[in-house]
């Protein structure tokens, strides 16, 4: 028998999301590099990014190392801290100027206590968020690691730095240049 039901991909899942909480959200507006979370602060709100970029990142003895990048359509959130009203040990930041709609910690509760189905939902993005970030740097090489990531966000190049996209993938920025030159160079020979 042939399953018919359609896997939601994360993308599909925070959009979905997002349409159901409109009621309960509020637009802001950020700048470029404004810090929408520090480290040691409660993260108080999810936050769904409309136009722009966010990226979480933490600091280990003065060098930043990228967590997460969130663009149009993901959700921007450092959910250990949201969820347990704990101090963060991350970082959330406005990697361009950016457009977002923001649900409170108090909107969150009232929505989730109403809804069992809106804890599924949140469920589901967190778990399909980690599990590719995890896959993403365990069980692939560090060319691979990039290939997927271009695939998956082929404008990155244009709107986030080298050293912060080899951050994110594990990687120094020298290994990073040496595998996109044999990129080139694969292609060139092609």
């Amino acid at each position: 028998m042939q399953n018919n039901k359609k896997t939601l991909t994360n993308f599909e899942l925070c959009m979905q999301m997002q349409e159901a909480l409109k009621p309960f959200l509020y637009v802001k507006k950020v700048k470029k590099k404004e810090t929408l979370l520090a480290e040691g602060y409660i993260c108080k709100t999810i936050y769904f990014v409309r136009k722009g970029a966010v990226k979480q990142y933490y600091l280990s003895d003065g060098k930043e190392f990228i967590q997460n990048f969130f663009f149009e359509g993901n959700m921007a959130c450092l959910f250990d801290s949201f969820l347990t009203q704990t101090e963060s040990s991350s970082y959330l930041e406005a990697l361009e100027g950016s457009e977002l709609w923001v649900l409170s910690y108090h909107n969150f509760q009232k929505i989730r206590e109403a809804s069992p189905q809106f804890n599924l939902q949140l469920t589901l993005c967190m778990s399909k968020m980690n599990s590719h970030r995890v896959n993403l740097l365990l069980l692939s090489d560090a060319m691979t690691r990039y290939q997927k990531f271009l695939a998956e966000e082929p404008d990155i190049q244009k709107r986030v730095p080298q050293y912060m996209i080899a951050s994110y993938l594990g990687m120094t920025p020298e290994t990073l240049s040496r595998i996109r030159k044999k990129l080139v160079a694969k292609s060139s020979a092609a």
